[in-house]
């Protein structure tokens, strides 16, 4: 956030506070409620004071974190939920100070702020529907309010510059060579005449720090592989953007050897996109055939080994696939149930646990993989056509964004493709709401705000 302009009346409150500060202390000893309560202001005033745009890198940094997590029972709060937590909450109380004592307003933007509530709204209405009230409400401001809050209207209010915008995609390209270098690691920590070594995530520090799936990793790469190609935008240096692009490469080509489906199905598309954009809209070329057939020609070849080694996977991989077909039926025969608002926000995993088929062949109940399955059984009709909408103005706000601005399509373009892969690949995925797919879209949405705001300007102002 930007500089906040204090009035004087900052001392009194910190007097005030000092003097709650001092009694807390006196009285700590007779109650743990005063303790409690001591701790609370500690916090109140480290979150005053917090930078969140320092935060805001941090979370950057650690998207890729996703199985350390701080448990309380019932309570477990993943890593990077708790950075923007904290972060959310220091944005928050300076902003109620700024309401109440700065000289200068600023007023909070809330990007396709009206679709998002119209998803919202109707995640309520199926909650006060549902069997579990509570659950489902709770689930809908837990899980689908916090991702909009913490991971598209914060930054979009905090990331005010280019300059700014340059550091987040930085850490986020550091986090994503962190764990292709894990994944590469990890190669070689496999029997290669294993029919199934493929890149993994690797115990680190007594925990799973990156998940436990491949799925996980690849997820990331899809995002961070071409956000390093929007560095490009700042550097005019031929061996700086040749490093970029064999970084990307690099990260494309270990995300391929996680053999993930998925993973290659939104590779293929990402590439198909960024090069159709570029080439055919931006640079205004014509597809010459012969190129074409010729280039398709070696790609093929290149890419047949890995084909061959992605078939003999799959042959040992027919439940998962089986198991994916039989959540869709759950996820259609539960819509029919209640095909207006659904069955509430949350629901999924408790259906699932009630069909008797899936429990008896797979045991413990999975969460949908895929955001159609889940929010068609979850949200009814309504909800379905909320989300889509919100997706929908979202990614024309990129698209439209990216055509208007084409001089700026080297940081706009991957920015556009790493966004919509992203949230492609939870077609079949479960993190469709979580910080690592909204991040990335919000700073699509920032990337289009500053060139508007910039147009004329010098880039590194």
């Amino acid at each position: 956030m930007g500089e906040i302009f204090y009035s004087k009346n900052r001392y009194w409150i910190v007097l005030f506070l000092g003097i709650l500060f001092f009694l807390a202390i006196i009285l700590s000893s007779y109650s743990y409620l005063i303790s409690f309560l001591l701790i609370l202001l500690f916090f109140l005033f480290l979150l005053f004071f917090l930078s969140p745009l320092f935060v805001v890198y941090l979370i950057a940094l650690f998207l890729p974190v996703t199985g350390f997590a701080l448990t309380y029972s019932p309570l477990e709060i993943p890593f990077i939920d708790l950075l923007s937590l904290l972060v959310l909450s220091s944005f928050l109380i300076r902003h109620i100070y700024i309401y109440f004592f700065s000289l200068e307003k600023e007023k909070i933007k809330f990007p396709q702020g009206g679709a998002f509530l119209f998803f919202f709204l109707a995640t309520l209405l199926s909650g006060l529907f549902s069997k579990d009230i509570f659950d489902s409400l709770w689930y809908s401001f837990r899980w689908i309010l916090f991702f909009y809050l913490a991971f598209v209207v914060l930054p979009f209010n905090t990331i005010k510059n280019l300059v700014n915008l340059k550091r987040v995609l930085t850490f986020i390209s550091l986090g994503g060579f962190l764990v292709a270098l894990m994944g590469l690691v990890s190669l070689f920590l496999q029997d290669w005449q294993d029919s199934f070594f493929r890149v993994k995530p690797l115990f680190l520090f007594g925990d799973w720090i990156f998940g436990e799936n491949y799925n996980l990793l690849a997820e990331f790469l899809i995002l961070s592989s071409f956000i390093v190609l929007s560095l490009k935008y700042w550097f005019n240096s031929f061996r700086i953007s040749r490093f970029l692009n064999v970084l990307a490469v690099f990260l494309i080509f270990i995300n391929f050897l996680t053999f993930g489906r998925t993973a290659w199905i939104t590779i293929f598309l990402q590439i198909f996109i960024y090069l159709a954009i570029e080439f055919l809209l931006i640079k205004k070329r014509k597809i010459i055939l012969k190129e074409f057939i010729l280039v398709s020609f070696l790609a093929l070849i290149l890419i047949a080994p890995f084909f061959v080694k992605m078939l003999s996977l799959q042959e040992a991989n027919v439940s998962s696939t089986e198991n994916r077909l039989l959540l869709t039926q759950i996820s259609w025969s539960s819509f029919w149930e209640r095909p207006l608002v659904g069955h509430g926000s949350g629901s999924f995993v408790s259906l699932v646990e009630d069909n008797i088929r899936f429990v008896a062949k797979y045991g413990d109940p999975l969460d949908s993989h895929g955001f159609g399955q889940k929010v068609l059984a979850e949200n009814g009709i309504l909800g379905t056509i909320a989300f889509l909408l919100f997706l929908f103005f979202i990614f024309r706000k990129i698209y439209l964004g990216l055509i208007s601005n084409q001089k700026d399509y080297k940081l706009l373009l991957p920015l556009f493709v790493a966004s919509f892969g992203g949230f492609f690949y939870q077609l079949f995925n479960t993190s469709y709401y979580k910080g690592r797919v909204w991040l990335p879209i919000a700073i699509a949405l920032i990337a289009v705000e500053l060139i508007d705001k910039n147009k004329g300007k010098d880039k590194n102002d």
